[in-house]
């Protein structure tokens, strides 16, 4: 990082260098005072993480103002309540939050700003030190009001002296020891207590600051490798998205090894997300605890952190029982905190200050302390009382999260019981509430099981992402059950699907191991999230296609994606399928059956595997089948297809050229990233891969040369190796075949073409090739790229609907305005704009193109190629489950006549 950016701020327009902030901070400051607003005067902060807030911050700092935070996401009516009852006269403000005709004046900060980006006279930064001085606010008895969150009713407003919060800011720094050299990325808005304490450590510390939206996470792990970001912090709901963006893009695999603290906070953190980041990123998650009321109580730190550590210097932690007595160690209780910086005052209905006496924190929290003073929170405390025992709700969640769920226990009271208790559950399945009743036994004493279950797709949030309690408690109130009807065949064997995806999330690190045997390792982690997506999307599958219920399928397997093969073409299909026969690719023969070995006894479906020739499976499984699945060449499959019955479905899955199209408008920023991410896929061989990629000639000698630059930075590594970006190849076919293509087209090769024979490791290899309507794109299952420049739409679109790409017809991407080119390609791909194909991977849904090669679905001598998904073939040319009924009924009705 170049010593301009050092202890500014990164933004998505440039970089504001310390002295510019401290500038426009002053110089804001100045023309808040000649505004008429003066010491102690209450002013109304509200915008989203910007540098327009940071210097806002500052000035206010400067003016001694009483600085009153509300989250820009609230609603205009919400902002003028909070004015009134503060007593504001000021809003600083984004564009779009103006509160309604209340009295407050608004001063947008972006007009403000604006007009003061001038440099500043060189000697003028000594008196802009002056200017800012902060000791007066730091003497401020009412210098910061937050506001609860209100998820247990109206919010409060919550008085914090300036003294305290930096105080705590001190204690903050000494814990996290961030330098002068930190990088540090901010995924939480600035207007809560943690966002603003980033804001002061960096004016204190002078790290580096990266600033932007807390809801662009599409951008962040963008930006950990743009400025060398060392720490980061988010909620756990951000890192949950990061890692599926993560296992999607290759490029971020090994490039995230600057950040030396990943940091979360503002929600509880499951210990299913801190494990599989640990797997994933080979770090821990450091969790965190504060409050609005005491600022940052517990914060852990270092490779093998225990809760959310240990508290602060100079702050006390104790855990009590419901009388207020001291617990022993390691048993639950009330979290009581005793801090030097808790909070002053409440605001009181005029906007005074209510002093708070108590100098206990009681937290309301439910927690325990280990024998080193680590504290473990288990969240809200809320204790009743029920059949003679005190118990503690979030207590109950902890126990029954262990079924892989999240629940939330809500007790009403209850004259007879003392208290009733009605678990929430959040299943995106909908699976019923007798399903989670039973597992909940096992975890249970009798007098701690509900009284009801209620099954929603997903918890109601408030606008700090915590769970919205007054909205849980509508929901719980109302009761409900999970009206979902199983229109499913074989219904009792959803279960069997559901173990499978308690096996993938509990024995994860022994599935990717043995994945890793032919995949990289970022590919078997992609698969493997994958793979419990569509089977947690399996059950609505079926009821949205419903297809009937078919004797037997018999299943040729490919020679990749052995378990996303394993789940599309045999667990999903074993609901509506008596059995399912496969035979595994010879490629990947011993994988496959070690695979199956594996997962065999966690379903106990008829799911049989036969080590036959491929003569045999078609004179035995093959022929006693209703449905047959084929993936591979489009020449065997038409040869096993004119050996079967007009009655048996057959399903072909083939090859596609998917062309990746790059207009001359297009974004290489994000086009080359993306384009690099697809082709990379398994080291290269996976069949989204694109064998062409088309570029207009406008910007190919930009195109070529970046592209030629990032895949030369690409990383060669063992499968396993976390660090690398892809790993020698696995097919010894598809080595020979890629050799010598590249021998044969030497001339075009502008950056790679080194191959390793003794370990396969072909180096990830750019050609830069003529157009040439009649040459033939065949498959590379190889990291090789195959640009070819283009001049026009109309010499595109030539190429493109040539015979022998209508007949591979099956995804194209396109980035660029091209909507000419788009709409042509859509009356026979799948297309993605502006995206990749994998960014659309959904197993549940039908995918590929229109042409024969690419794909088809056969019954009899009728070819009809088509985006496929086996559930909706199989309700398509065999019938739907209503139909099979009907006709039921039709035949039955003849018999009785």
């Amino acid at each position: 990082m170049g010593d301009h950016r050092r202890g500014g701020l990164i933004t998505n327009d440039g970089v504001v260098t310390r002295d510019q902030v401290a500038w426009d901070a002053a110089l804001l400051a100045s023309r808040l005072r000649g505004r008429g607003v003066r010491p102690g005067d209450r002013v109304l902060l509200s915008a989203d993480n910007s540098a327009e807030f940071v210097v806002a911050l500052l000035a206010l700092i400067a003016v001694d103002a009483s600085i009153v935070l509300i989250d820009h996401r609230q609603s205009a009516k919400e902002h003028s309540r909070v004015a009134a009852h503060a007593r504001a006269r000021w809003l600083l403000c984004d564009d779009n939050v103006l509160p309604d005709d209340s009295g407050v004046e608004a001063v947008p900060l972006s007009g403000v700003l604006s007009g003061m980006r001038t440099p500043q006279p060189a000697d003028a930064f000594a008196d802009v030190k002056e200017a800012l001085s902060f000791d007066a606010w730091y003497r401020r008895e009412d210098g910061l009001v937050l506001w609860s969150s209100g998820t247990t009713g109206t919010p409060k407003g919550i008085v914090r002296s300036g003294g305290a919060v930096r105080a705590n800011i001190e204690r903050t720094q000494r814990r996290m020891q961030y330098v002068a050299d930190d990088v540090l990325m901010p995924l939480l808005p600035f207007s809560h207590q943690y966002g603003l304490s980033i804001i002061l450590l960096w004016w204190w510390t002078e790290f580096t600051l990266v600033v932007g939206s807390s809801a662009r996470l599409d951008r962040a792990l963008d930006r950990i490798t743009e400025h060398g970001v060392t720490v980061v912090d988010a909620t756990p709901s951000s890192y949950d998205a990061m890692l599926a963006i993560y296992d999607k893009r290759n490029r971020y695999h090994g490039a995230l090894g600057s950040v030396r603290m990943w940091c979360v906070g503002g929600a509880p953190l499951s210990a299913r997300l801190a494990g599989r980041f640990r797997t994933v990123m080979g770090k821990p998650l450091l969790d965190g605890y504060g409050s609005s009321e005491a600022g940052n109580i517990a914060l852990a730190v270092g490779d093998d952190p225990h809760g959310v550590g240990q508290a602060l210097d100079g702050i006390e932690i104790e855990i009590v029982d419901p009388k207020g007595n001291p617990v022993p160690t390691g048993q639950k209780g009330e979290i009581v905190v005793r801090t030097p910086d808790y909070m002053t005052a409440l605001l009181g209905p005029d906007g005074e200050l209510v002093p708070v006496e108590d100098r206990d924190y009681r937290t309301n929290d439910l927690g325990w302390l280990d024998e080193h003073g680590n504290l473990t929170v288990v969240g809200r405390k809320q204790a009743v009382h029920r059949l003679g025992h005190t118990i503690y709700p979030d207590a109950l969640v902890e126990k029954v999260e262990r079924c892989g769920c999240q629940v939330r226990v809500v007790p009403f009271d209850n004259e007879r019981l003392g208290s009733e208790l009605v678990f929430v559950v959040a299943d995106e399945q909908g699976r019923e509430a007798r399903y989670w009743r039973h597992r909940f036994t096992a975890e249970l004493a009798d007098y701690e099981l509900p009284n009801r279950v209620v099954v929603v797709p997903e918890f109601p949030l408030n606008l700090n992402g915590k769970v919205d309690t007054e909205a849980l408690r509508e929901i719980a109130r109302g009761g409900g059950t999970n009206a979902s009807k199983l229109l499913v065949p074989y219904p009792e064997r959803l279960q069997a699907l559901r173990n499978v995806v308690d096996f993938l999330q509990t024995h994860r690190t022994e599935v990717h191991e043995l994945l890793t045997e032919l995949e990289h390792h970022a590919t078997a982690n992609g698969e493997i999230d994958l793979c419990i997506r569509t089977l947690e999307g399996a059950q609505d599958e079926v009821l949205r296609y419903q297809p009937r219920a078919v004797g037997s399928t018999a299943v040729f397997m490919p020679s990749n994606i052995p378990l996303y093969a394993y789940v599309l073409y045999l667990l999903v299909p074993s609901l509506y399928s008596g059995e399912v026969h496969f035979r595994a690719s010879s490629k990947i023969a011993d994988l496959t059956r070690k695979l199956h070995a594996l997962l065999a006894d966690v379903h106990g479906l008829p799911i049989h595997e036969r080590s036959v020739a491929q003569r045999e499976f078609i004179a035995g499984p093959v022929d006693a089948s209703e449905v047959i699945v084929f993936t591979g060449t489009y020449h065997n499959a038409e040869k096993v297809r004119q050996q079967l019955r007009s009655d048996q479905l057959f399903v072909f899955f083939g090859q596609g050229v998917n062309p990746f199209i790059v207009g001359p408008d297009a974004d290489l920023r994000s086009a080359i990233p993306a384009l690099i991410d697809v082709r990379m896929i398994n080291s290269g061989q996976d069949c989204f891969g694109p064998d062409r990629i088309f570029v207009h000639e406008s910007i190919a000698d930009v195109f070529v040369p970046a592209l030629c630059h990032y895949v030369g930075k690409l990383r060669h590594g063992d499968n396993r190796d976390v660090t690398s970006d892809y790993g020698s190849m696995y097919y010894l076919e598809a080595f020979a075949d890629s050799f010598d293509y590249l021998r044969r087209n030497s001339e075009h090769i502008v950056s790679g073409g080194e191959v390793s024979i003794m370990d396969m490791h072909l180096r990830p290899t750019v050609l830069d090739l003529p157009l040439d309507p009649k040459a033939p794109a065949h498959e590379m299952f190889a990291p090789i790229f195959n640009v070819v420049r283009y001049s026009t739409e109309e010499e595109l679109l030539s190429v493109l609907n040539s015979p022998f790409y209508i007949d591979r017809a099956m995804g194209a991407t396109v980035y660029g305005d091209m909507p000419n080119v788009v709409e042509f390609l859509r009356k026979r791909h799948c297309v993605t704009v502006n995206s990749t194909l994998v960014d659309h991977d959904d197993g549940n849904k039908p995918f590929g193109g229109r042409g024969i090669v690419a794909n088809y679905a056969a019954l009899g001598t009728k070819r009809v190629a088509e985006p496929l998904l086996l559930s909706k073939a199989v309700a398509d040319y065999l019938g739907t489950l209503s139909s099979a009924a009907r006709e039921r009924e039709l035949i039955g009705a003849g018999d009785h006549v």
